[in-house]
């Protein structure tokens, strides 16, 4: 596999880690199965200190391999065999519309087509395709293309066989997460990363769209810091526990917080309608019935809510843990903080169990 992607959609493997590698924390899942049942095991959650992985890129190896063996020294994980993410500026993944064909020849056809569909230069980069499902009309197919670079993937597995983990899959982050969901065939679903928010439209529960945009979590915390002059952590605690987007507030410095996250949402929904509007051009049959945020950066009281008005849309913060049994053994309040960063780990070691 580490010579060319072979499946992006491995099944088989019952007990797995899942390894979502973010730009600012490591976050790893371990799900055991009772028969058909998933149940939480382990997990963990690290924040990467700066510099250590930037668009899309690993610059300390070092650095993030000894992160990742404190993590799984604390963490207790049993299994040796990982699954890992690539998303965000690691990754790239466009739909396609063929003609119908088969497996063998669309393996060719699209090998041929590379230098239309990818912008990385040639032989850099691994790819795959799985096919999504039928086109609009009888003779075409849809199809997902997924690519990463060479150097992004060949530094992430390493480190992974460095502490000691076996390697068994690439995922893509989108459809990782998308296992996580009970309800979301024809959803958007925001996930709001540190750096980046990645946008995912899925239709009849195929993604035909998978976009970042460059609006993100750290955005917001620099903006508390400039207006509260307070540290990164006390900006941190602040917006996840005491900002309400619908309240007014006394203090003069929490009401301009609160103004300049409102022009934060304003460039971000301009953003969200952007990706709306140009798949809706294309495809008039288009239906979204609801929105999911997810991610670190969604933990704002209230955000829900407050997009749900100008995308007249309902609009829900996704809880990942939805289809796995919790052992009382786990503090429910600790994981209802932390679950919206753990909705692609999650979705990676639901890989197992042959799901």
């Amino acid at each position: 596999m580490w010579k060319r992607i072979q499946k992006f959609l491995l099944k088989g493997m019952r007990d797995v880690v899942g390894i979502d590698i973010g730009t600012g924390a490591i976050k790893i899942v371990e799900i055991s199965w009772n028969k058909d049942q998933p149940v939480l095991k382990s997990l963990g959650i690290e924040m990467l200190p700066p510099k250590i992985i930037e668009d899309g890129q690993v610059f300390n190896s070092k650095g993030l391999t000894d992160i990742l063996i404190q993590l799984l020294a604390k963490t207790h994980i049993s299994s040796k065999h990982a699954i890992i993410a690539v998303g965000g500026r690691g990754m790239l993944a466009r739909e396609l519309i063929l003609p119908v064909m088969t497996k063998e020849e669309l393996q060719e056809a699209i090998k041929w087509e590379l230098e239309k569909y990818i912008p990385y230069p040639p032989n850099s980069f691994y790819f795959d395709f799985s096919i999504m499902g039928k086109g609009d009309i009888e003779s075409e197919i849809k199809v997902l293309l997924v690519a990463a670079p060479h150097e992004f993937i060949n530094t992430i597995t390493s480190i992974v066989k460095n502490v000691g983990l076996i390697p068994v899959a690439i995922d893509v982050e989108p459809l990782a997460l998308y296992r996580t969901f009970t309800d979301a065939e024809n959803a958007m679903i925001i996930d709001i990363g540190e750096l980046l928010s990645q946008i995912t439209v899925f239709q009849k529960g195929i993604p035909v769209i998978i976009r970042n945009i460059p609006l993100g979590g750290q955005r917001m915390t620099e903006v508390i810091m400039q207006i509260q002059r307070i540290s990164s952590y006390e900006a941190e605690q602040l917006k996840k526990k005491h900002i309400d987007l619908f309240s007014f507030d006394s203090s003069k410095e929490r009401n301009e917080t609160k103004q300049q996250l409102e022009l934060f949402f304003d460039e971000f929904l301009r953003d969200v309608r952007r990706t709306v509007e140009y798949y809706q051009l294309q495809n008039k049959m288009m239906s979204i019935d609801k929105i999911y945020l997810t991610g670190g950066g969604s933990q704002i009281k209230n955000l829900a809510s407050y997009l749900s008005k100008p995308l007249d849309l309902p609009v829900f913060m996704h809880d990942p843990f939805v289809k796995l049994k919790i052992p009382k053994s786990f503090d429910k309040s600790y994981l209802q903080k932390i679950a919206p960063q753990l909705g692609v780990a999650i979705g990676l070691s639901l890989r197992g169990g042959g799901k």
